[in-house]
């Protein structure tokens, strides 16, 4: 036998001896496979079907907004239109106290009148009422709490004149005069609050003479909130829903006899409302977010006249922000609007007059800038035209219409 011969039988013997080594080793694995499988699956079965599931809580955030421009506290001049997608204004913390949890600040704004201090759980707030009928104006204290989850607030702003003489008694309670609380509650990711605010809309008089007929007049308004927002756990797109019912008296009643006023008229009003806010363009330096509120009102007014209104307003809105700097410590804001009164139906049926409305008021825009130095301190500046619907206590008007505001805030 040659040496080519002995050299081809050596490698074939060689590869059938290679071929049935790898057979046995992959059905020795397939085996292993297979045992493994049937393993798991008697562990499975053994498993008792009446054992109690464990409770796996949810997990919601904390603060689901995932964003640094939600993670700031602003002042009045943010948040005009009240975008729901937007960061957190002092207005908003008073609506919802419970939001005062954990936060530990002192803001001061001097063109509204108006200073909060948090403690991280108590809280205090200083600012003025004023009577819609005349210039009275009066200080208001607020005292609250706050935990996580619930909050609540009482607040007074009190004004009373009593004079006596030979032939009679005069109380007054000045245009102002304010009784008010609130209360907010967190569950399932919502927030719940409410609240209620008895207001002396022009100065009061109570006259109780020894002789003669006993008088009184009254102006005052009693409104009554509630709300439901998602905005503790929304990721962008956010949303309340509220109503509101207001009671405005305006009477003069003498010996018992109740004489109401037609100017202005008394009135009782229910509006629900529904505010949204959803962020359509943003990185890490910019965002935009665009709002709408709907607000639907119907008002009845009472004697001497015979009168009522039910009104639909649309309330489109765009707030844009920008943070500037490597260290974003400036902040840029600006924001636009405007109310669509898309339907109003006024009844008067003492005259038997009806009238149907619709109109797009005037677009009213703002614009605002923060720094903030370090952790701790932040000021911010705005400036809005033409803010017909949203004047407030304190602010200053030139003959412009122009509203400046003014605020800082110390954080601990």
């Amino acid at each position: 036998m040659n040496l080519k011969t002995m050299f081809g039988i050596g490698l074939l013997s060689f590869g059938v001896a290679f071929a049935q080594d790898s057979y046995q080793s992959a059905t020795t694995q397939s085996m292993s496979e297979q045992e493994l499988q049937k393993q798991e699956e008697q562990a499975a079965s053994s498993e008792s079907l009446t054992s109690p599931v464990p409770f796996v809580k949810p997990d919601i955030p904390k603060d689901s907004k995932r964003t640094p421009f939600n993670a700031i506290l602003h002042g009045k001049s943010y948040n005009r239109f009240s975008n729901m997608a937007a960061a957190n204004n002092t207005d908003l913390l008073l609506t919802y106290p419970n939001l005062f949890a954990n936060r530990k600040f002192f803001y001061m704004e001097p063109t509204n009148k108006l200073g909060i201090i948090s403690l991280g759980s108590f809280f205090t707030a200083f600012d003025i009422s004023k009577a819609p009928y005349d210039d009275s104006q009066l200080g208001r204290l607020t005292l609250g709490y706050a935990a996580p989850g619930f909050g609540f607030y009482v607040r007074a702003g009190l004004g009373r004149d009593r004079v006596s003489n030979e032939n009679a008694v005069v109380n007054r309670t000045f245009g102002g005069d304010d009784w008010a609380a609130a209360i907010a509650k967190s569950f399932l990711g919502l927030n719940v609050a409410a609240d209620v605010d008895w207001l002396t809309t022009h100065t009061k008089t109570h006259r109780d003479p020894d002789l003669g007929a006993e008088s009184k007049d009254r102006f005052d308004s009693l409104t009554i909130g509630l709300s439901l927002t998602n905005a503790p756990t929304a990721k962008n797109f956010t949303w309340t829903l509220g109503a509101r019912f207001v009671n405005f008296l305006n009477e003069t009643e003498v010996d018992g006899d109740v004489q109401k006023a037609n100017d202005p008229a008394s009135f009782w009003e229910i509006t629900p409302y529904l505010r949204t806010g959803l962020s359509v363009l943003e990185n890490e330096n910019a965002r935009v977010l665009i709002g709408c509120g709907a607000v639907f009102a119907y008002r009845n007014y009472d004697d001497p006249v015979e009168v009522y209104t039910l009104t639909a307003v649309l309330q489109p809105s765009m707030l844009g922000e920008v943070f500037l700097g490597e260290n974003k410590n400036f902040m840029f804001y600006g924001e636009v609007g405007y109310d669509w009164v898309a339907f109003q139906f006024l009844k008067n049926n003492n005259e038997d007059f009806n009238r149907i409305t619709d109109k797009m008021d005037v677009v009213t825009a703002s614009v605002g800038f923060r720094y903030q130095y370090k952790d701790f301190l932040a000021v911010e500046l705005g400036l809005a035209e033409n803010m017909n619907l949203l004047r407030g206590p304190g602010n200053f008007f030139t003959s412009g219409e122009t509203v400046v505001d003014f605020s800082a805030m110390i954080r601990f």
